[in-house]
């Protein structure tokens, strides 16, 4: 009985969330589709409804954006990204140490230990530093909790900033042709076979990453050119965004309110320190400083992929700091731990900021 009560809340809250989205885009409202359901979800999920969409759900829109992102990059765009990865390597690490200095702040403020506030801190995926830090004898709720927060927090307040102090010019579409509906059955259908490989071999974001490099292989070549469907890419949008909101659960929270409190502080710090680096990168590169924004913030791959597709902010650029960067960090983590203490950095930040009080 439970089980059909969950699946009617989750149906209601979806409703709800789409009535929202649509609403927002008949006004006009950019991102709609996408901080709308996310918004629902999450007010409906911290108010203690128990909301537990099926995963293959968040997953189809993360595949038909993927094809939809995979669409742009044309072999000009390829051979472009080439020149960004020194860069895109360089993000990564920066985003590294400013989550190690964001990680031993958190530990002495919520009270954890090194281990889990440097593995909550990471910019990683939620599943892959969960594990990671367990495996090195971390605690896995804290880390979940910061997680959560992080990609939603990020979510909702990033590209609202864009919105408000951006250009006017963001929100207007390119004139391209829609792509044909045999070849986005075809895509998608292919990006998920070649995302079950990648899953395979525990790449983080696989159906993002899957569908965008599937879909790639037509594009540079010429085979396939154009833009999504675009009620098809609302959907997706709707699918992630209620995906993302419906983590933020009550209980998970109510748990450890101290470090919710205090993961809130470190997150929008953490962002901060990152807006400041996409400033430096912007006036070095030429980049626009959004494009920038959303190249280097500690956000999820899918939400600022989206963002940037909606606002049309070097997509490709973007997508390629954010992978990167999840690659290097999900892959190494546990070396980063490893390297920063047997150097001394975590120390020293210790000894800087004041150890972790267990008390």
């Amino acid at each position: 009985m439970n089980a059909w009560k969950r699946l009617a809340t989750t149906a209601f809250a979806f409703g709800l969330a789409a009535l929202v989205g649509f609403s927002g885009a008949a006004c006009h409202v950019p991102l709609a589709w996408m901080l709308g359901p996310l918004l629902v979800a999450a007010c409906l999920s911290a108010a203690g409804f128990d909301l537990r969409p099926n995963e293959n759900v968040r997953r189809f829109g993360q595949l038909t954006i993927g094809t939809a992102v995979g669409l742009t990059m044309t072999a000009s765009v390829l051979a472009e990204l080439g020149g960004w990865l020194p860069l895109m390597v360089l993000s990564a690490i920066v985003s590294v140490l400013v989550s190690c200095v964001a990680g031993v702040i958190l530990a002495r403020q919520a009270r954890l230990d090194m281990k889990t506030a440097f593995f909550a801190s990471l910019p990683g995926g939620l599943a892959e530093m969960g594990n990671i830090g367990v495996q090195m004898g971390a605690q896995a709720e804290p880390i979940a909790i910061v997680h959560t927060l992080r990609v939603t927090l990020v979510a909702v307040t990033i590209p609202s900033i864009l919105l408000t102090f951006g250009p006017p010019h963001f929100a207007i579409a390119p004139g391209a042709m829609i792509v044909d509906p045999y070849w986005t059955v075809g895509l998608i259908a292919g990006g998920a076979g070649f995302a079950y490989c990648l899953g395979r071999i525990h790449l983080n974001n696989p159906y993002m990453i899957g569908a965008v490099l599937f879909t790639a292989i037509f594009a540079s070549r010429g085979l396939v050119a154009g833009k999504m469907y675009q009620p098809l890419f609302a959907a997706a949008q709707l699918m992630v965004g209620f995906a993302v909101g419906c983590r933020f659960r009550r209980d998970i929270l109510a748990r450890l309110p101290r470090v919710a409190f205090f993961s809130v502080i470190s997150i929008f710090g953490l962002s901060a320190v990152m807006v400041g680096f996409a400033l430096l990168l912007s006036v070095a590169t030429g980049l626009t400083y959004p494009a920038a924004i959303l190249a280097t913030s500690p956000g999820g791959l899918s939400e600022m992929t989206v963002t940037a597709e909606i606002l049309h902010l070097a997509v490709p650029t973007v997508v390629g700091f954010q992978v990167v960067r999840g690659i290097l960090v999900n892959t190494f983590a546990s070396h980063y731990y490893a390297l920063l203490t047997r150097c001394g950095v975590l120390g020293f930040l210790q000894r800087v900021f004041g150890a972790a009080d267990p008390g």
